[in-house]
């Protein structure tokens, strides 16, 4: 049943991607580590392959009418890549597992993660 709720969840994260152009990430997350049950730190891989290749097939559009600036895009995307890498090889691994304990309630490393790169 879970299963089921995710797939349609899947489709609104589309229809919302579709229709404002973000955001995507920040929705795929949580649908994949609560509804289909992905550790957090997968979970963040999925949701950058799922949200790139949406950007990807919606820019061919673009592409096709000569609307990209190659540079602009170099400068922004260098940089997240360079990020996202250095964060994914370096910081994630020295999060302890067990952030902190406060009013019965314990934050993990994997909700860190998760919100971290949602």
């Amino acid at each position: 049943m879970m299963e089921l709720i995710g797939y349609i969840a899947s489709i609104g994260i589309g229809i919302s991607l579709g229709l404002i152009g973000g955001g995507g990430s920040i929705l795929t997350v949580p649908v994949l580590v609560y509804l289909f049950h992905v550790e957090p730190f997968l979970a963040t891989s999925y949701s950058l392959f799922v949200v790139g290749s949406t950007s990807m097939v919606g820019a061919i559009p673009y592409f096709k009418n000569k609307l990209i600036d190659f540079r602009t895009a170099l400068y922004f995307g260098i940089p997240s890549i360079i990020t996202v890498f250095l964060t994914r090889h370096y910081l994630i691994n020295a999060i302890p597992d067990e952030l902190f304990e406060g009013g019965g309630m314990v934050v993990t490393k994997n909700m860190a993660i998760m919100l971290f790169f949602a």
